[in-house]
C-alpha cells in the first residue's frame, strides 16, 4: 500500500463503483500513462485500484484523467476515444435496465434515478423544458479534471442509446461544461449533433417526441426486475451513511437473487463474509441478512404480481419458496394482503 496516500480510501457516501476506476485506469495505461504515474496521482497501488470488492474514493478517476490530459498533446479528443473503447460493463449493470425499458423516457428515467450506483455524489436529473427533454448530470469533482469523466459518461450513454436501444441520431444537441480537449469536429462526428461547450452542466438534450419512442428491445417484466434490483442495492435516503461492507452485502444479496438463489448462506458467501460478520454488518444498519434476502424476495414477487401474467404458483417458485402455501403466508406477512388481493388492483399491461 502506498505510504504517501494523496487520495484516501472511500468513506461511505463518497465513492465510485470499481468499474469506473477500472475503465479509467485501463484507458490511461493504453494511452501511455504508466502504473507508477497512476499510483502517484491517486495515492493507491495497483492492488488497491484493482480490488473487485472496493468502492473507491470518488476523486480517483478524476485524478487519473488530470494526469492523462497533462501528458497528452491535445490532438485527439481523449474523452471520446475512451467512450469508444469502454465496455458497457463500466456502467455497472445500468445497460441492462436501458435495453429492457418500454420507452426512451423510461430508459432515461432509470439512468437518472440510479446514477449514484456509479458515483455516490453524481447528481442526475431528467426534466422537460418547453419542447425539449434534458438529461443533466453534475458531480462536485468535475473541476478536478475539467469535466473529462463527465465527457466520457455522456459519450458512453450516447453509444448505449445507439448500439443497445437502436436510436441512430437521438439528440438535439450535447452540452458540456468545459472546453473541448481535442478537435471539435471529433465531438460533432461522434455525437452526430451540435455540441455546446462551456455550458452550465453536462446535458444530453432530446426532443419531447424522441423520448416518447418505444424501445425495440423492451421487456417490461425484466425491466421491472432490474428496477427492483437497483432499489435494493441503492439506499434512497439522503441521510443514509452506508458502509462499504454493507454495500457489498447488499450487492451479494441482489446478485444471488438475480440467479434465483434466495438462500441467506449464498448471499453471505457471495459477499465474502462469515455468517457472524454478515450479522454484525447488517445489524449496524438496523437489519439482518435474512431480512435483506426477504426484501429481495418481496420486491421480485411484487413486480411479478403487478406484471400480471405469471401464475402465483410459478411466482412462489421463482422467489425461492418450496410451495405456494409458504409463499402466500410470507406475502401476507410482508404486505398484509394475499398475493391475489395484491395483484387485483395493481395488475397492469406494461406493453399497452
Amino acid at each position: 500500500m502506498s505510504e504517501n496516500r494523496t487520495v484516501p480510501a472511500s468513506t461511505a457516501g463518497e465513492g465510485h463503483h470499481i468499474s469506473v476506476t477500472a475503465a479509467t485506469v485501463a484507458f490511461a495505461l493504453s494511452r501511455g500513462l504508466s502504473m507508477a504515474e497512476i499510483e502517484a496521482a491517486t495515492g493507491l497501488d495497483a492492488r488497491e485500484l484493482g480490488n473487485p470488492a472496493a468502492r473507491l474514493d470518488d476523486r480517483i478517476p478524476h485524478h487519473v484523467w488530470r494526469a492523462l490530459t497533462a501528458k497528452s498533446s491535445g490532438d485527439v479528443a481523449l474523452g471520446i476515444e475512451a467512450a469508444r473503447a469502454t465496455s458497457f460493463i463500466a456502467l455497472g449493470g445500468l445497460a441492462d435496465g436501458v435495453q429492457f425499458a418500454p420507452t426512451l423516457h423510461d430508459a432515461l428515467r432509470f439512468l437518472t434515478r440510479n446514477g449514484s450506483h456509479l458515483a455516490d455524489r453524481l447528481n442526475t436529473t431528467l426534466r422537460d423544458v418547453g419542447d425539449e427533454a434534458r438529461m443533466e448530470a453534475y458531480h462536485p469533482n468535475d473541476a478536478i479534471d475539467q469535466g473529462r469523466v463527465a465527457e466520457v459518461g455522456a459519450a458512453l450513454i450516447a453509444r448505449l442509446l445507439r448500439e443497445v436501444v437502436g436510436l441512430t441520431n437521438p439528440f438535439l444537441r450535447i452540452e458540456l461544461p468545459f472546453g473541448p480537449f481535442g478537435p471539435e469536429r471529433d465531438y460533432q462526428a461522434f455525437f452526430r449533433c451540435p455540441v455546446v461547450f462551456h455550458a452550465n452542466k453536462t446535458a444530453l438534450v432530446f426532443s419531447r417526441d424522441t423520448v416518447a419512442r418505444q424501445v425495440t428491445t423492451a421487456e417490461p417484466t425484466l425491466f421491472g426486475f432490474v428496477e427492483k434490483h437497483f432499489e435494493l442495492t441503492l439506499p434512497r435516503t439522503a441521510s443514509s451513511r452506508v458502509s462499504p461492507d454493507f454495500l457489498r452485502l447488499q450487492e451479494a444479496v441482489a446478485a444471488a437473487a438475480s440467479c434465483g438463489d434466495f438462500r441467506t448462506a449464498a448471499a453471505v458467501r457471495g459477499a465474502g463474509m462469515s455468517a457472524r460478520t454478515a450479522q454484525r454488518v447488517a445489524a449496524a444498519h438496523g437489519t439482518t441478512p435474512q431480512a435483506m434476502v426477504g426484501a429481495a424476495q418481496r420486491s421480485l414477487a411484487e413486480a411479478l404480481l403487478r406484471e400480471g401474467t405469471t401464475s402465483i404458483d410459478a411466482i412462489a417458485t421463482m422467489v425461492g419458496f418450496s410451495d405456494d402455501r409458504a409463499f402466500r403466508r410470507a406475502f401476507k406477512r410482508w404486505t398484509g394482503e394475499s398475493p391475489s388481493a395484491y395483484r387485483g388492483p395493481r395488475r397492469t399491461s406494461l406493453r399497452a
